[in-house]
Formats: C-alpha cells, sequence, structure tokens
C-alpha cells in the first residue's frame, strides 16, 4: 500500500479523526482517575492513616503498569502502524506476543502483593500503622495486578483497531462498578462491615475481574483479534526482535521515570505523614485533570502512526505540529484547573492542619508542573512514539531525573534537612528540565519515520 493511496490529511479531518480516537482515550482515563479520587475521598473520611497508607500501597500497582504500558505502548506503535497500511495479520500476531508477556507480569506482581506484602510497604514507609494498614490492602488486591495485565492487552487493540468507544466503555463500567462497591465495603452499607482500607481492596480485585470477562466476551463477539493458542505459545524470533527494537526502549524509560516516580513517593513517604497524606489528594488531582491531556497524547500518537504506516510522511509531519500547538493549549487548561478546583477538594478532605497548609502550597507547585507535563506527554509519548522514536525518552528522563532531580532532593531531604515543601517543589521540576530537550528533539524529525517498511516485519 502506497502513500499515493492514502490523500494527505485536512486539519478538518485531522481533528474529526483525532476527537473520534482522543475522547473515549480520555474519558477512559477520567474513570480511572475518578475511582482513584474516589477512593481517596471515601478513605480520607475514613482516617488521614488509611489514605496514606492505601496510596503507598497503590506505588505497587503503579510499578506493574509500568512494565504493562511499555508492552501496551510498544504494541501500539507497530500495530497502528500496521492498521494503517492494512495488515491485520500482523496485528494479531503482535497481540498474542504481548498477551503472552502480560499474563506473566501480572502472575510476578500477584505472587509478591500476596506473600510479601510488609517487605514491600517497608520500602515506602518506617511507621508500623502505615505498613499494617498497607499490607492488608496488598494481600486483597493481589488478584487485580493479574487481571490487569491480560484485560489491558485486548483494550490497546480495540483502540488501534478503531473501536476506542468500546474499550472505553468496557472499562468505564468497570471503574463505576469499582466506586459503588467501594462505598458498600469501606463504609459498611447494605448490612456489609466496614472494611475501610480492606474493602477498597476488595472492591479492585472484584472490578477487574468484571473488567476481564466483559473484555473477553466483546472479544468474542467481534472477532476482531481472536485468541488462538497456537499462536499465543508460537515463539516469531523474527517479530520478538522487531518488537522489542521499539519496546525496549520504551520499557526503558518507564522503568527509568517509574522508578524515579516511586522513589519520590518513598522520599516524601519518609518526611512524614502530613506531608503524604497532602502529596496523596495532590497526585489524585493531578491525574484526574491530566486526563484529557493523556487522551490526545494517545489519540494522536495512534492517528499519526497511521498515518506514517500509510506513507504520509509530509502530512504527518503537519498532524505533528498540530499536535505540538494542542500540547501548550491542554497545559495551560490543566495548570488553570489545579488552581480552579484544587482548594474546594482540599477543603473538604480530613486533615489536620499541617497536611492542610502543605496541601495549599503544594497545589501552586503542582499548576506549573502540569503545564510543562502537558507539553512533554504530547509531544513525547504521542508524537515521537508513534514513529517509532522511542530512545529519546529514556535518555532525557534518566538524566534529568535520575542525574538531576532526585539526587538533588535526597540531599535537601536528608542531608540540609530541608523543608518538606521545598523537597516536594524540588521533585516537581523534572518535566520543566526537560522541555527545551523536547524542542530541539522535535525540530530534528525523527519521529517522521514509517517504521513498517524497516523492520522487516513485512508478511
Amino acid at each position: 500500500m502506497t502513500g499515493a493511496e492514502h490523500p494527505a490529511l485536512s486539519r478538518r479531518d485531522f481533528y474529526a479523526r483525532l476527537k473520534e480516537l482522543a475522547l473515549p482515550i480520555a474519558f477512559q482515563q477520567f474513570m480511572l482517575a475518578a475511582v482513584s479520587a474516589g477512593d481517596a475521598a471515601m478513605l480520607g473520611f475514613v482516617s488521614q492513616d488509611a489514605l496514606a497508607a492505601v496510596s503507598l500501597a497503590a506505588q505497587i500497582q503503579f510499578v506493574e503498569n509500568l512494565f504493562l504500558g511499555a508492552l501496551v505502548s510498544g504494541a501500539t506503535i507497530i500495530m497502528a502502524q500496521y492498521q494503517g497500511r492494512g495488515d491485520r495479520q500482523m496485528v494479531r500476531r503482535v497481540f498474542h506476543l504481548i498477551l503472552r508477556y502480560a499474563a506473566g507480569i501480572g502472575l510476578l506482581f500477584f505472587g509478591a502483593a500476596l506473600l510479601a506484602p510488609r517487605l514491600l510497604m517497608g520500602i515506602f514507609a518506617d511507621e508500623e500503622t502505615l505498613i499494617s494498614i498497607g499490607s492488608a490492602y496488598l494481600r486483597l488486591a493481589a488478584p487485580s495486578y493479574l487481571l490487569t495485565g491480560i484485560s489491558q492487552c485486548w483494550l490497546c487493540v480495540m483502540k488501534t483497531t478503531g473501536r476506542a468507544k468500546w474499550s472505553a466503555a468496557i472499562s468505564s463500567f468497570a471503574m463505576g462498578l469499582d466506586t459503588v462497591l467501594n462505598a458498600i465495603f469501606i463504609f459498611g452499607l447494605f448490612g456489609v462491615p466496614p472494611m475501610g482500607a480492606r474493602g477498597a481492596a476488595l472492591t479492585t480485585s472484584i472490578s477487574r475481574a468484571v473488567e476481564l470477562l466483559l473484555v473477553l466476551w466483546d472479544a468474542r463477539a467481534a472477532k476482531d483479534v481472536p485468541l488462538q493458542r497456537a499462536q499465543l505459545f508460537r515463539l516469531d524470533l523474527g517479530l520478538e526482535r522487531d518488537f522489542w527494537r521499539y519496546s525496549f526502549p520504551v520499557l526503558l524509560n518507564h522503568l527509568v521515570w517509574g522508578l524515579g516516580t516511586t522513589s519520590c513517593s518513598a522520599i516524601i513517604g519518609h518526611l512524614g505523614g502530613e506531608i503524604t497524606a497532602a502529596n496523596s489528594i495532590a497526585a489524585v488531582i493531578k491525574n484526574v485533570i491530566l486526563c484529557f491531556t493523556r487522551g490526545v497524547a494517545n489519540g494522536g500518537g495512534i492517528l499519526l502512526a497511521s498515518v506514517l504506516g500509510a506513507g504520509e510522511l509530509e502530512s504527518a509531519r503537519i498532524c505533528g505540529r498540530q499536535l505540538s500547538r494542542l500540547s501548550v493549549l491542554c497545559g495551560l487548561c490543566s495548570g488553570g484547573l489545579v488552581l480552579l478546583v484544587g482548594p474546594p477538594v482540599s477543603r473538604s478532605m480530613v486533615l489536620n492542619d499541617a497536611a492542610r497548609h502543605d496541601l495549599r502550597f503544594m497545589l501552586y507547585i503542582c499548576a506549573f508542573y502540569l503545564l510543562t507535563q502537558s507539553v512533554n506527554i504530547v509531544v513525547v509519548n504521542g508524537i515521537f512514539h508513534a514513529g517509532g522514536d522511542t530512545r529519546f525518552d529514556a535518555y532525557s528522563v534518566a538524566v534529568t531525573m535520575w542525574l538531576i532531580i532526585i539526587p538533588l532532593a535526597m540531599t535537601a531531604a536528608f542531608w540540609w534537612r530541608l523543608p518538606p515543601l521545598t523537597v516536594y517543589f524540588i521533585l516537581s521540576m523534572d518535566e520543566a528540565v526537560k522541555i527545551p530537550w523536547v524542542y530541539i528533539h522535535y525540530k530534528k524529525y525523527k519521529w517522521v519515520n514509517n517504521i513498517t517498511q524497516q523492520n522487516g516485519l513485512q508478511v
């Protein structure tokens, strides 16, 4: 299939197709973030310790999502380009490959959370109360770690094959169920004994099980990517090599960034319960507000990858320019929303005076952080990754986070003994430091790349 068979996208067509992809993905992201926000809000009404402990325990799920996210991101790059070329067989082959890895990752985290929860919690907290509550949470949440990996593979395929709305609908239903069950099990409604943090963990496992059942039912009905057992256990060295060519840098970046973020949480966790509780609320607010930006990045990346896979390189340049402009608008809107909704949310939480004081100042820092992060998410995760330009992200994060921000924050926290809010400000500067580097790399246009013509996966 040649580029001549695919007329360049007009601006109107670009925004129309972006809307079809971005809005369902953004809504799906919003539901995920809303559930986290609901968990935090409900636990905030239980106790400050329950809120802080669960926010730290949730770092285990966060680390698992780093691995799953790398698999899904790498698969999306390749599947979207082959979808744009019309090669459905290659889409199916990549799907079975990532399903095999995702099941293995899910099994590993399931075992760790079930068998060694106190060891895991000891990484993030010193206080026995937080470790005890968090350990109980991890044991009950452990099955969700196995279920999530499998369902995410099918949801990824649904997005890349033009069924983003159904992917969002399934995920949103499961998350809505999670919210309802949270209220029942956390507070003990309808005769159910109140379970607090353990209730939040139980509902997470139940909702993930429902999500997987719905995904499997939909996959069987749609027959887009049928599960083939022979294909699942088939080792294709050529496909493995080419998949990891683009996926390994994404995995490396996710690990570098994710472990850095986890280290930041650990630093905050060792500074006291007040700053930890305030940080957990600030993190929820940031995640909710970033949903639209992530939708634009993911939807724009899928659209751009399909244009590149169709061989329309000049049209891809135009799409990239339009996405980069949208990134700035996303950043301005995100920062403004923090300042708008942050104060009323903070007033509604059950916090002591010290934690409330910390949260009030953290919101101003978050506004600037989201401005810079939005630009980087759309440009790096959307534009660069669409063309297989995945190495830059890993390099830039390694330098900014591990060579600059984390060493400086650890020195400030444990050597200089600076105030916790100062440490938090330092930890929030990684995205700002990266922006000039991102802009320079964008102008090199290494992301204008049709990988279906290079990676040898043609069949």
